[in-house]
């Protein structure tokens, strides 16, 4: 499978990506230890399978960055997803020239 980047470029799919991303975000709001570790590989595991059943020749890395967030939430990670979602926005702002005056914190609440 390949994905196309914001710039248009065409690259091969890179599951470790999507799992270092999260890794990263999941490092800011917990110790990680091997358990950590695997349940963030199972939802990188998800997010693939996702994508393949979509059968999208070339998924945009919004598309990706979009079913991140939604098997975050799905597996009940709204910490890491709020860290991970406020990071991909506030890299939206920086590559739009507002970095340096706007700041993106993002708090969930769950409703049910």
């Amino acid at each position: 499978m390949q994905v196309i980047k914001r710039s248009g470029e065409v690259v091969d799919f890179n599951p470790d990506k999507i799992y270092q991303a999260v890794l990263k975000a999941a490092q800011t709001v917990y110790v990680m230890d091997d358990v950590w570790r695997q349940n963030l590989a199972n939802v990188t595991k998800k997010v693939v399978l996702d994508l393949e059943e979509a059968h999208t020749e070339r998924p945009t890395i919004s598309m990706v960055q979009s079913q991140v967030e939604h098997r975050l939430i799905d597996a009940g990670y709204i910490a890491i997803a709020e860290r991970y979602i406020s990071y991909r926005l506030q890299r939206d702002l920086e590559r739009n020239g507002y970095g340096d005056r706007i700041i993106v914190h993002l708090h969930f609440e769950q409703t049910r």
